[in-house]
């Protein structure tokens, strides 16, 4: 089951897959407070981008977490919180001409 339909349309519109949960940083941030709102565990996060010509993938995006499965519903929502602004600060800094845009797939256990 997608998370998609967990998060309000304005949200999830925003996401650049059907299937799974992969939004612009300030999206993704949003989703994770509705998330631990609704009692929806996050079981971690990994970076993706879309270039200029609309191609997704991994890319050079920033790796995310490992399995956060055996962290309470806040704990992962406040790993999220912290690190996915950080690794997406050092990703703009180390990529300064990148002109993809970098996004955040977030998975749960739905």
């Amino acid at each position: 089951m997608s998370a998609l339909p967990l998060l309000p349309m304005h949200i999830a519109s925003k996401s650049i897959s059907n299937e799974e949960v992969v939004l612009p940083m300030a999206e993704a941030l949003a989703a994770i407070d509705l998330f631990e709102s609704k009692d929806v565990l996050i079981l971690g996060w990994e970076g993706w981008v879309k270039d200029k010509n609309g191609r997704v993938g991994h890319g050079n995006a920033p790796q995310g977490t490992v399995s956060l499965e055996d962290l309470s519903i806040s704990e992962a929502a406040k790993l999220c919180r912290e690190t996915i602004p950080q690794e997406a600060a050092r990703w703009f800094t180390e990529n300064p001409k990148n002109t993809d845009d970098l996004h955040f797939c977030i998975t749960v256990r739905a």
